[in-house]
C-alpha cells in the first residue's frame, strides 16, 4: 500500500516547515523601497568604512588661492572646494565615516549593552528590578534630551585641551586626533544616558510576555540558570522587535550627532562632520553664492535619515504585521 507523501496531504506543511528567517528575507526583497534604502545605505556604510580609498583629496589639505577658495563641482573636485580650499567630496566621505562610529559606539552601548540588557532583566525578573529600571527611564524620556546633551557637552569644554595633551603623552596619538578622540567620546557619553529608553521599553514589553509561556517555565523548572533563560528562550523572542527599534531609532541617533557639531560642541575642524560641515555654510550668501557647499553635505545625510526610516517601516510591516491592524 503506497504511503502519500505529507506535502501531498498537506501541500501548506512543506511550506510551513521553511525557515522563518528565509521567508522574512524573500519578502523583504519584495519591498523596492526597502532595498532601495538598504542600497543606499550600504553605499554611505562602505564610503565611511573605506574613507581613505574613496576619498579623491585628504580632507585636510587646505589651499589658500582665489581659485581654489570655493571653486565649483569638477572633474578633479567633484563637489567642489569650501573657504579654505579643501575638497569637499572627501570631507563628505570622512563625515560619513564620524557618523557611522558615532552610531555603532551608541547602537553598542546604548542600544544593546543596556536597552537590550536592561530591558531582558527587567522584563523577566520583574519585581523592585523591573521598577527601578522602568523608573530611571521614564525620568530620562521626560528630560528635555537635546538641552541636557549641550550641558553635557558643554561642561566638559575646558577640560578638552587637558584631556587630549594626558592622553597624547601616553599614547600614540598627535595632539590633533587626542583632541578629536576626547571630543568623540565626550558626545557618546552626552548620548548614551537617552540612547537605551526606548529599546528597554521595547525588550521589556516583549520579555513580559514570553516570560509566561510554557517552555520558560519548563526551563526554570529544569534548574536552568537565569542567563541560560535570557539567551536562549528570552531573547529570539525580542530579538524581531528590537531590530524594528533600532532600525527606527538609527536616524535620531546619527542626527544627535549632527546637531551637537552643527552648534559647535561635538566634532570640531579640522576633523569631518556633517553638522561642521553645515555650520561652514549657514551663511544665507554662502548659500546663494555657493549652493554647493550646502547641497554636499545636506543631500547624503538626509538622505541616511529617510533610508533608515524606510526601512524601519519596511521591519515593521515585516516583523510585525499586527501594527497594521491598529
Amino acid at each position: 500500500m503506497a504511503v502519500a507523501d505529507v506535502s501531498e496531504i498537506h501541500p501548506g506543511l512543506e511550506r510551513a516547515e521553511t525557515p522563518r528567517r528565509w521567508r522574512t528575507l524573500r519578502v523583504l526583497v519584495r519591498k523596492k523601497i526597502a532595498m532601495l534604502a538598504i542600497a543606499y545605505l550600504l553605499v554611505f556604510y562602505a564610503c565611511g568604512v573605506l574613507a581613505p580609498l574613496v576619498a579623491t583629496h585628504d580632507p585636510k589639505s587646505q589651499e589658500l588661492t582665489i581659485e581654489a577658495r570655493f571653486a565649483g563641482p569638477s572633474s578633479e573636485h567633484w563637489f567642489g572646494r569650501d573657504a579654505l580650499g579643501r575638497d569637499v567630496f572627501s570631507r563628505v566621505v570622512y563625515a560619513s565615516r564620524t557618523t557611522i562610529l558615532f552610531t555603532l559606539a551608541v547602537l553598542l552601548t546604548g542600544g544593546i549593552f543596556l536597552g537590550l540588557g536592561l530591558g531582558l532583566l527587567a522584563g523577566y525578573k520583574g519585581g523592585w528590578i523591573d521598577t527601578g529600571v522602568m523608573r530611571v527611564g521614564e525620568v530620562l524620556a521626560g528630560l528635555p534630551t537635546l538641552i541636557l546633551m549641550l550641558a553635557i557637552t558643554a561642561s566638559f569644554r575646558t577640560q578638552i585641551n587637558d584631556m587630549a595633551f594626558s592622553l597624547a603623552d601616553n599614547t600614540w596619538l598627535s595632539v590633533e586626533d587626542a583632541r578629536t578622540f576626547v571630543k568623540f567620546v565626550i558626545i557618546v557619553g552626552a548620548t548614551v544616558p537617552f540612547a537605551w529608553v526606548g529599546s528597554a521599553r521595547i525588550v521589556r514589553s516583549q520579555a513580559l510576555s514570553i516570560r509566561e509561556q510554557t517552555y520558560v517555565a519548563a526551563a526554570e523548572a529544569m534548574g536552568a540558570s537565569t542567563r541560560r533563560i535570557l539567551i536562549r528562550h528570552i531573547l529570539p523572542g525580542v530579538m524581531p522587535l528590537f531590530i524594528v527599534g533600532l532600525s527606527a531609532g538609527m536616524a535620531a541617533i546619527a542626527g544627535a550627532e549632527v546637531a551637537l557639531s552643527y552648534l559647535g560642541l561635538g566634532i570640531d575642524e579640522p576633523a569631518a562632520s556633517f553638522g561642521n560641515l553645515l555650520n561652514d555654510v549657514q551663511s544665507p550668501y554662502t548659500f546663494r553664492q555657493h549652493p554647493h557647499l550646502l547641497l554636499a553635505p545636506a543631500i547624503p545625510v538626509i538622505l541616511f535619515f529617510y533610508a533608515w526610516n524606510l526601512l524601519g517601516d519596511a521591519l515593521v510591516d515585516i516583523l510585525e504585521p499586527r501594527a497594521n491592524h491598529y
